[in-house]
């Protein structure tokens, strides 16, 4: 497979090989679609509708990192509260 890349992707290659941290564009190019692969896997979940569960997922988070827990608030108790953040 040959790839064309822009001269802005062209130049990031290289900064990446003068970097040290790839030994080939090869490995540039690698590690660029593992990192891609790995966000497509970790995005949002998608109904049959196409909406995304981003907010869902935002206030799940914000309970977590805070330990906030859920007993007794609801959904729109919960938004409400992020809001004020």
């Amino acid at each position: 497979m040959n790839i064309n890349l822009t001269p802005e992707q062209e130049r990031i290659v290289n900064d990446e090989l003068k970097s040290g941290h790839f030994r080939s564009a090869e490995e540039v190019i690698a590690k660029a679609l593992a990192v891609l692969q790995e966000k497509e896997r970790l995005s949002p979940a998608t109904d049959s509708n196409g909406h995304q569960y981003d907010a869902v997922r935002e206030m799940l988070d914000f309970v977590q990192e805070n330990r906030t827990p859920l007993q007794g608030i609801s959904i729109k108790e919960l938004i409400r509260e992020g809001h004020r953040l």
